[in-house]
């Protein structure tokens, strides 16, 4: 073989192996759990139990006595965490392309239930706002039902994902510590 056919050769194989480097350690970053998502999780999961406790509190209150301005009161304690939580999802969905497949199907799969929750806490203030006397009657009592239901399903889901980030960050901290090889993969 001629030298400059020789050079040529094992030119283009140095490029192909440095493009194969190159787009392998790319692939890597890309399935690296980002911590600004961790930590937008954790912040969100705060204010979905926190939205959770309300919807629990306006559930039991229209078995007793009281007046529909502390429904009102218990409504827009909820609205403002779900709004809050809102924002921090907002945020998490700013922050998905940098996130792990992992973190980016749970980013994904909280979508749909923030606003489930937001269109149901709606409908719940515009019936509380429209029948005000009828704050033990079925239509009230299944809004704030179905609010429960919906808040408390965001808070289980934002935790386990919270919970599932910690014990993997864990495991990986171990593997390092035990000099274990790393898994490689980032399947749920």
């Amino acid at each position: 073989m001629k030298l400059s056919k020789m050079v040529r050769f094992f030119g283009g194989l140095a490029a192909i192996a440095l493009l194969s480097a190159a787009t392998s350690s790319r692939m890597m970053a890309q399935s690296k759990d980002s911590a600004k998502i961790s930590k937008l999780l954790v912040e969100a999961r705060s204010y979905a139990v926190q939205a959770e406790d309300h919807a629990d509190t306006l559930k039991s209150y229209t078995t007793s006595g009281l007046s529909w301005q502390s429904h009102a009161i218990q409504l827009n304690e909820m609205k403002e965490h779900v709004n809050d939580m809102g924002k921090v999802i907002a945020n998490l969905n700013n922050a998905r392309p940098e996130g792990s497949p992992w973190q980016q199907d749970a980013i994904d799969r909280i979508n749909p239930l923030l606003r489930d929750l937001a269109d149901q806490l709606s409908t719940t203030i515009k019936h509380l706002n429209d029948h005000q006397s009828q704050i033990k009657q079925g239509p009230y009592r299944d809004y704030t039902s179905a609010n429960y239901d919906l808040a408390s399903r965001i808070a289980t889901l934002i935790s386990d994902i919270v919970e599932y980030d910690k014990a993997k960050s864990k495991a990986q901290a171990e593997e390092r510590k035990l000099e274990l090889p790393t898994s490689g993969s980032d399947s749920q």
